[in-house]
């Protein structure tokens, strides 16, 4: 799709953020945003989020850092993708780059790109900014043969139930409530 936006989902594998770096490097991009909490596995102990390390990882790859936004998400138990796009969407909403979005292409992991794009999709539901999807290539199995490994089986069928979860029961709360935003404290989310 076209899109002057890439977001890019923080908690990618390397492989994976060097496909966002080939996608923004096609030069329709004018600013990547990338997303996420608080880290679990660490490359080293200086970041404080998986946006922060993604953002470093790309700029190590030759992304420009004034196209480069940092957009972390809290730390959260649940609906992490929900986050980051409500994250995402306030920060166009509280920017000047606001007026100048045409679209947004967010970049996510193989088969869970789909739950991805539903989610922004949700989140963005009250802006009319088109929202697309890249899917990054997996290395562990392909996507045509995904049954013939354990790799591929477990990811597909995990990812599958999230589909179904987001699709049937998330309930999507209403715009700048606290229910939209439980990561942050109760007087953050709702300013």
């Amino acid at each position: 799709m076209k899109a002057n936006i890439l977001v890019v989902e923080g908690w990618l594998e390397p492989a994976a953020l060097n496909q966002a770096y080939a996608e923004y490097k096609t030069g329709h991009y004018d600013l990547v945003i990338t997303t996420g909490g608080p880290e679990a596995r660490n490359f080293t102990d200086q970041f404080d989020s998986y946006a922060e390390q993604a953002a470093y990882q790309l700029a190590l790859l030759g992304l420009d850092e004034n196209k480069l936004q940092v957009v972390a998400t809290p730390a959260s138990a649940q609906d992490r993708t929900y986050l980051s796009a409500v994250m995402v969407r306030k920060f166009i909403e509280s920017s000047i780059v606001g007026d100048e979005v045409k679209g947004i292409n967010v970049f996510s992991a193989d088969v869970h790109s789909r739950r991805t794009q539903f989610l922004y999709q949700q989140a963005f539901n009250v802006l009319p900014i088109p929202i697309g999807i890249i899917s990054a290539v997996p290395e562990d199995f392909t996507l045509q043969y995904w049954w013939q490994t354990s790799a591929g089986a477990k990811t597909v069928l995990v990812e599958l139930i999230g589909w179904i979860y987001a699709h049937c029961c998330f309930d999507l709360p209403a715009r700048n409530s606290y229910q939209e935003m439980w990561g942050l404290p109760r007087d953050e989310a709702i300013k």
